[in-house]
């Protein structure tokens, strides 16, 4: 597989696009884990959990929001 996206897009390209995999799996893993921080029941919990594992683009929006949601509260405790 590794030889195939080298021939592809050549040595800058496959080291772009494994940069590009190793932080969507770690922002995956951090949206995992940020879950577990809110006050939400087990139930919804594991809901959640499970939709994150099952389909990963969910993760990622579900970080992004909880970003922009705390950027939004830092922004009105500044003021």
């Amino acid at each position: 597989m590794l030889h195939i996206i080298h021939e592809h897009f050549g040595t800058v390209g496959s080291i772009l696009i494994a940069l590009m995999a190793f932080t969507f799996i770690i922002l995956w893993i951090a949206a995992i884990s940020g879950i577990h921080e809110y006050p939400y029941s087990e139930k919804r919990k594991l809901l959640i959990s499970a939709l994150f594992i099952l389909l990963p683009p969910y993760a990622l929006i579900w970080l992004a929001k909880d970003m922009y949601r705390q950027y939004r509260i830092l922004k009105l405790d500044k003021d």
